[in-house]
């Protein structure tokens, strides 16, 4: 996120901001239950993504994470933490609801998780159909599905019913598992 060149864009509208921000990317949702993100035109098949991100920079609880095999807004995967330790992956399809596909359908506390406005180390695996969820160095998630097999790479903030959230995603590496 060095570069803004970098193809992540930026974008402000009365409901978010998003864009490149001292040396990282950061995004300020400012609605309720609303969701966003930022991905850089690729594609891939199986990836590991890594990135630091901070879901609770002075707001109210919010969730952030990263994206694997994103085809369009209505069907990719996500990987998320919230800034009071809960966690999950999730899949989208044909634009419908996030479904957790983890936690039995809800969102899995653990104290691994660093809370308030603090960084926490997130790494999504999305091998084959093997999705895995790694934060802070320890495996907190694995779930498997076929649904989505090719896509882009991305990260992404939610805000919940308080409707205010600002996270803050640092150095981002994208590899082959």
């Amino acid at each position: 996120f060095d570069n803004p060149q970098s193809g992540w864009g930026n974008e402000s509208t009365g409901a978010f901001d998003r864009g490149y921000e001292s040396g990282g990317y950061a995004f300020a949702v400012r609605r309720q239950n609303w969701f966003v993100w930022a991905v850089p035109g690729r594609a891939f098949e199986d990836v590991v993504v890594e990135a630091d991100v901070n879901a609770g920079v002075g707001t109210e609880t919010g969730m952030a994470g990263l994206l694997c095999r994103y085809r369009s807004q209505s069907n990719f995967y996500y990987f998320a933490v919230t800034s009071d330790g809960f966690y999950a992956i999730f899949r989208r399809v044909g634009g419908g609801p996030l479904e957790p596909l983890t936690g039995a359908g809800e969102l899995t506390y653990s104290d691994t998780i660093h809370q308030g406005d603090a960084n926490n180390r997130l790494q999504a695996i999305c091998q084959g159909e093997e999705l895995s969820l790694i934060v802070n160095g320890q495996p907190l998630a694995s779930a498997t599905d076929g649904t989505h097999r090719r896509g882009d790479v991305g990260i992404g903030v939610a805000s919940g019913p308080a409707g205010q959230v600002r996270a803050e995603f640092g150095t981002l590496t994208v590899q082959s598992p």
